[in-house]
């Protein structure tokens, strides 16, 4: 991040960098949207080429801008040693963690620098990453290091390759701003924690009375599931402001990136996740960052997982992408016995309850299986069982088996720590989302 003119010393810094929270550390957490086979499957869906090409055991490197202390990156970088990873934020406390915990597990294949946005594009070289991921930063920091992110992204990314990019979006989090801004003011300048500065100016806002019951509703239920450091991270951040994804389809574009689609399957198929009548108004949109703020105008959206990829790119052809698809390994969430099929979706529910879907669903039942393992199913009615499953939530992409040594010592590592917070088990086939608490399980 670069430091505003504001932040005189590294005291001052250690408590706001550029008006983000920097006296605590960020929630550990695995974004499993952003895993190398979730990416590798949407771009396929979306008929371009993987990063990785057919190979997908073959050598690639990840970034993380803004990695926080690392633990998703070092998870992928455990459960995918013919990677090499990249983490990159401005908070040397954070670095420090995950540099220690790498060490201590003894990975070789990841590296973390203490650089704010505006230093990594001067330090970093060119064209060096196959996939640049950046979650929970673009909404919550200034315009100017929006600017950092984007640039370094586009400048790290090898032609072809992906920027993943999480963020808060208008207009679902209107009803939420001025909630933001009155707890940002009440907490400013209180003492303690930013978790105590958080909980005070909470309460604070509670006596007001100023908020409906549904805001209070909203918040009181994330707190019930989320780690009590998040708030603090999530709404005390000077710059906090939820964008419009136009504006970010305009800024990415012309820094040579093209939307590709989204990295959650919730979009996965516009005529399972759109009304009809909704599809026919999108039609006429010609401008693709117009098309995109519409979607989000009529879903209501909250919340952006941005597929970008770096001009010039390769597109599959049909044929390709159908043989693409085909070898694409999956993975069951559950036993076939309690798999639900149906998805709920802005267009209300899908329901498949299908021979192709159960036949999926079967054959994953004793672990992650490539697509072609399944029998005796037509090619089209696979796929439609195979998108209906996966947008809702019944099966996940993954990557085909691999030696993962340092699986045992990863998990160790992170126990040792506060594993309640943790979210992904390293397995042969990638990074596993898990239930938080739960890793001793694995």
């Amino acid at each position: 991040m670069a430091r505003s003119d504001g932040e005189m010393d590294r005291t001052a810094a250690s408590q706001s960098i550029d008006g983000y929270v920097g006296d605590s550390l960020y929630p550990s957490s695995f974004h499993p949207n952003f895993a190398p086979p979730n990416i590798d499957a949407m771009l396929v869906h979306a008929g371009i080429a993987s990063p990785r090409g057919h190979a997908t055991r073959a050598p690639f490197t990840m970034a993380d801008i803004g990695c926080g202390d690392g633990v998703g990156l070092i998870l992928n970088a455990a459960a995918h040693p013919e990677g090499h990873f990249i983490g990159i934020d401005g908070n040397p406390d954070h670095v420090a963690r995950g540099t220690a915990i790498a060490v201590e597990i003894g990975l070789d294949n990841i590296a973390f620098h203490h650089q704010y946005f505006d230093a990594a594009l001067a330090a970093v070289p060119g064209a060096v990453a196959d996939y640049v991921q950046c979650q929970g930063v673009l909404a919550w920091v200034s315009e100017t290091n929006r600017t950092h992110v984007l640039d370094l992204a586009a400048h790290m990314l090898k032609p072809g390759g992906v920027f993943a990019v999480g963020y808060n979006c208008l207009p679902g989090w209107t009803p939420m701003v001025a909630f933001q801004q009155m707890l940002w003011t009440l907490a400013d300048g209180l003492p303690g924690t930013p978790t105590q500065r958080f909980e005070t100016a909470l309460e604070q806002l509670r006596a007001t009375g100023i908020f409906e019951t549904s805001q209070w509703e909203w918040i009181d239920g994330l707190r019930a599931t989320l780690p009590t450091d998040y708030f603090a991270h999530e709404y005390l951040n000077r710059h906090w402001s939820p964008l419009w994804s136009g504006a970010v389809l305009e800024a990415a574009a012309a820094r040579g990136l093209t939307l590709a689609g989204q990295a959650r399957a919730n979009r996965l198929r516009a005529d399972f996740a759109l009304k009809a009548a909704w599809r026919d108004t999108l039609a006429t949109i010609v401008n693709p960052a117009a098309r995109e703020s519409a979607v989000d105008l009529l879903t209501r959206n909250w919340f952006r997982t941005d597929l970008f990829v770096k001009q010039p790119f390769a597109r599959l052809s049909r044929t390709a992408q159908a043989e693409a698809r085909m070898r694409g390994w999956w993975s069951a969430i559950r036993p076939a016995n309690e798999a639900c099929f149906e998805a709920r979706t802005a267009a209300g529910t899908i329901r498949f309850d299908n021979d192709a879907a159960r036949a999926i669903v079967k054959t994953l039942e004793n672990g992650p299986q490539p697509l072609t393992a399944v029998c005796d199913i037509g090619q089209a009615d696979l796929f439609n069982a195979l998108d209906a499953l996966f947008m809702a939530g019944e099966i996940v992409p993954a990557d085909p088996p691999a030696d993962v040594p340092l699986a045992a010592a990863t998990h160790a590592a992170l126990l040792r720590r506060d594993a309640s917070t943790i979210n992904g088990a390293v397995s042969r086939h990638g990074v596993a989302g898990i239930a938080r608490g739960s890793l001793d399980k694995h």
